[in-house]
């Protein structure tokens, strides 16, 4: 199983997006910056490239993106997916799609997750998507760390889905971010409890002024 080495990010510009193409591009992979706008996807790639000196970095509109990677990852809000999803569906198909969506909502000044109809922002781009191999990792990975310097995370990352190769290769890929360690959670169904520990990251992170993350124990 050859991995991927193009990775296209929709809804890129964003602190997550920018983070993970950072940390990717780091690791020699092609990235493409997407966004429904090609002028923020090409200054975000700028800001990309420079932060990464050497990498190749482009941004372009979300549909150029999907159409020309080998691997998705979806940085968009879970609130946007219904309406930017089903249009990249025929340029994804058979594609590995990442979804590191979180249905959070700040509610009282406290971090609460959104129910959602299919269960998970994963299994809603899946559902979304259905020619698409989706796939839930990342979620739980603060984006400040991501772009701070690209110094070791010591952290895992639990990859969910029910296409087995395809959730291998994201393991891999995973796995080329500096001190990240991939564990294998299972069917994307279980990509729910995943994303649902981020809410709780987030009161953790507030009470002891941290940017904390998900070490499994025992592996």
């Amino acid at each position: 199983m050859a991995l991927v080495t193009h990775i296209a990010f929709i809804g890129g510009t964003g602190p997550e997006g920018r983070g993970l193409a950072y940390r990717f591009a780091l690791a020699g992979h092609e990235i493409t910056i997407g966004s429904r706008k090609a002028e923020r996807a090409a200054e975000a790639a700028v800001e990309v490239a420079e932060h990464a000196a050497g990498a190749t970095v482009r941004g372009v509109e979300n549909a150029d993106a999907a159409q020309n990677a080998g691997l998705i990852v979806l940085t968009v809000p879970h609130t946007a997916q219904p309406a930017s999803l089903p249009a990249l569906n025929d340029l994804v198909k058979d594609k590995i799609v990442v979804s590191t969506g979180v249905p959070m909502e700040f509610a009282g000044g406290r971090a609460a997750i959104v129910p959602l109809p299919e269960g998970s922002a994963a299994e809603q781009a899946q559902a979304l998507l259905p020619d698409a191999r989706v796939i839930g990792a990342f979620q739980n990975l603060g984006a400040a760390k991501l772009w701070k310097d690209g110094s070791a995370l010591d952290q895992d990352v639990i990859v969910c889905g029910d296409d087995d190769d395809a959730k291998q290769e994201v393991m891999t890929l995973s796995e080329e971010i500096a001190g990240i360690r991939a564990v294998d959670g299972g069917a994307l169904a279980n990509a729910r409890y995943v994303e649902a520990i981020t809410a709780l990251l987030v009161s953790v992170n507030r009470n002891y002024k941290k940017t904390t993350g998900v070490r499994i124990a025992g592996l």
